[in-house]
């Protein structure tokens, strides 16, 4: 219930943005070029329009659009607000942008439209972000990606006719690349099937790999010093250990194919109540049994 609450409040946020926020990005472009101020509003309702229809489609892709999508909102509120100076306007502008990116980024969202993708008797349950990931590469990451979409067209159309084209060739190549490693992260799943766990992690492992029931010891917390293989990548949050009857092999994804034997393994869920909840439901014995 919360969790759709929480996706029709940020849909409704969103729709919003055009009056909440449209008003300092207009500002902002007063006194620009005829074709500057044409091409960032053209790219702003474009940007809200797709945002708009991925948050009523949930899907993986669809959140890995949001979230690419409401961070660039903010940076574009923040920039408006710097030419435009302080207003009601700006105020107004910044709180509805920052809330939309936070309320992206939040796991109630995330568990919302990743678990749109189940079939049948599944349950996906996402995986928390390395934390390499998250500390160096995020950030980097979707600057280069929402930068390189937006940044050759506005040069072209700021009268920068050979950098302009050019960048708006090599951005969105960029761009491209970006977007399917930011996608990746979405991809990142515990999924619960009839027949046991999955995890679904190209990440930390070559392919998807399905823990039989009867071959599933235990399921929950970690404890400190465990010997269990690591697969959370060093992600933060609570970790919890797949405890299995007997040797399973599995194939880490920098292995070189090579496949190796694991009696238990660790992983980072984003929500961990709801991955024992769904555990004693599906009757997978947990740690706390």
């Amino acid at each position: 219930m919360i969790e759709t609450l929480w996706v029709w409040g940020l849909r409704a946020l969103w729709a919003s943005l055009p009056w909440s926020a449209g008003w300092l990005l207009g500002d902002a472009l007063d006194g620009a070029s005829d074709a500057f101020a044409t091409t960032a509003a053209a790219g702003a309702w474009t940007a809200w329009a797709v945002g708009l229809t991925a948050l009523l489609v949930p899907h993986t892709a669809s959140l890995t659009a949001v979230r690419m999508l409401a961070p660039g909102a903010l940076a574009a509120a923040c920039w408006a607000a710097a030419h435009a100076g302080a207003s009601a306007a700006a105020v107004v502008g910044l709180a509805c942008t920052a809330a939309a990116a936070i309320g992206a980024m939040s796991p109630l969202l995330g568990a919302r439209f990743i678990d749109a993708t189940s079939y049948g008797h599944e349950r996906r349950l996402a995986l928390r972000a390395p934390a390499a990931v998250l500390v160096g590469a995020l950030a980097p990451t979707w600057a280069l990606t929402v930068g390189g979409m937006a940044a050759g067209p506005l040069l072209w159309a700021a009268g920068h006719w050979v950098l302009g084209p050019l960048l708006s060739v090599a951005g969105w190549l960029i761009a491209i690349a970006g977007m399917r490693a930011l996608h990746s992260l979405a991809r990142r799943w515990l999924v619960y099937v009839p027949a046991g766990l999955v995890l679904h992690d190209r990440i930390a492992l070559a392919e998807p790999t399905l823990f039989r029931r009867p071959m599933i010891a235990s399921l929950g917390p970690a404890l400190a010093g465990s010997d269990a293989r690591d697969l959370t990548l060093g992600a933060a949050g609570l970790v919890f250990e797949l405890r299995l009857a007997e040797p399973v092999a599995v194939t880490p994804a920098r292995s070189g194919g090579t496949a190796e034997k694991v009696s238990a393994l660790l992983v980072a869920p984003v929500r961990p109540a709801a991955v024992l909840a769904e555990a004693r439901k599906r009757r997978i014995p947990t740690i706390a049994e």
